[in-house]
């Protein structure tokens, strides 16, 4: 059953939940948080570790793909003959032995350095993390004649671009596991039992699609057999769990009401009052679904006037991104929510995903978070299943 935690939570609940919470707290370079407890270590700041980035730019998927010159094939999606490209940048922590995974994907527009500083905080603390670019969805794509409205959503009704980007995540799950038995440098650095997935509007679609959920293939084109109603199953059962930013709702173009009793992996949604669904649809359809996810160790975040891109940031990179006024407001409370869940779910190996008892306590809360809020952005909620 959904329970939502009032804003103003009382605080003699919260030193149990640091309590449970620590014993799960656990990084690749086994860190541990201060002996003064988790109240006192500052979440959303970078870690200890030092960080190095490995590019792969000219990653392809033999298996998928368009070929170029067939029937259909369409001049403004980005292809190789029977493949499919899939850029990949590892921000590595220099810590001794096998660490958690987390695979990033980015929202429509994007490219690999989109969540630049969010892969970088999560590295710092022990996290090898591969940010994925779409290439059938990315900022090249998005700006093609400058025609960014029509380009969206050409990007987000593409029956092959939708498909495609939780079979990226997947592609990129596998190649890692090569890389880990053969790569010089990432040579036994990644624990592939323990594999998060982060994703950001689109990308949180390409998320909540690895968990489990299904998506809705009425608003498609091409065609997807059978026209209406849910599509494929295209969960990857090595994701452990995920964090998805800017959470789809019901409507265009991805999810139907059926489409989240399917989720199976632990699930971690982030939204927000000014965060407006694609479809024009207020931000509240994001937050109202959550009462359709499954019952589970999953979580909400709802932040009072968190807009859209302020999810994303790519401070670090040298890109330029999209301004938001409240991105520094929000980027702190994101920041600890998705470190707390991880180290909840990827930092000790859970025996049954499902399994709420041992976990509960251990998830990101309203206590938790409080002291993260700045600015703008002044309250939060937190509903759990």
């Amino acid at each position: 059953m959904l329970r939502r935690r009032a804003p103003r939570q009382r605080r003699h609940n919260m030193k149990s939940s640091l309590m449970k919470s620590s014993r799960g707290l656990l990084t690749a370079a086994a860190l541990l948080l201060p002996p003064t407890g988790l109240a006192a270590a500052d979440l959303a700041a970078n870690g200890p570790l030092a960080v190095d980035e490995l590019a792969f730019p000219d990653l392809v998927d033999e298996s998928r793909g368009v070929p170029a010159d067939a029937p259909g094939a369409r001049p403004d999606v980005p292809t190789m003959a029977g493949q499919r490209r899939v850029p990949v940048k590892v921000h590595l922590p220099r810590a001794d032995g096998p660490g958690p995974m987390v695979v990033v994907s980015h929202g429509a527009g994007g490219d690999w350095d989109t969540h630049h500083a969010q892969a970088r905080h999560l590295a710092t603390h022990g996290y090898a993390v591969l940010c994925i670019e779409h290439v059938g969805s990315n900022r090249e794509r998005m700006t093609r004649g400058f025609r960014f409205r029509e380009n969206l959503q050409a990007m987000i009704h593409d029956s092959r671009e939708v498909l495609a980007r939780p079979a990226d995540v997947s592609f990129v799950i596998t190649r890692a596991e090569e890389w880990n038995r053969t790569h010089e440098q990432l040579r036994g650095r990644l624990d592939l039992q323990r594999v998060g997935v982060l994703g950001h509007s689109f990308g949180g679609f390409t998320t909540m699609v690895v968990c489990g959920m299904r998506p809705a293939v009425d608003w498609l084109t091409p065609r997807v057999p059978p026209g209406g109603g849910l599509g494929p199953d295209l969960r990857d059962p090595r994701v452990t769990c995920g964090v998805a930013l800017s959470p789809q709702g019901v409507g265009e173009p991805f999810f139907s009401a059926e489409s989240f009793a399917s989720l199976r992996a632990p699930l971690l949604g982030i939204s927000g009052t000014q965060d407006r669904l694609q479809s024009g649809l207020p931000a509240e359809g994001r937050r109202d679904a959550f009462a359709l996810w499954p019952d589970g160790p999953h979580a909400f975040v709802w932040l009072a006037n968190a807009r859209h891109l302020d999810f994303t940031d790519s401070t670090g990179s040298g890109r330029r991104m999209l301004p938001s006024p409240s991105r520094a407001d929000v980027q702190p409370v994101v920041r600890a929510a998705t470190l707390l869940f991880f180290n909840v779910h990827l930092g000790t190996r859970l025996e049954t995903p499902l399994d709420t008892d041992a976990d509960a306590a251990q998830r990101p809360s309203a206590d938790l978070l409080r002291p993260y809020l700045r600015g703008a952005v002044d309250d939060l909620e937190v509903l759990t299943k």
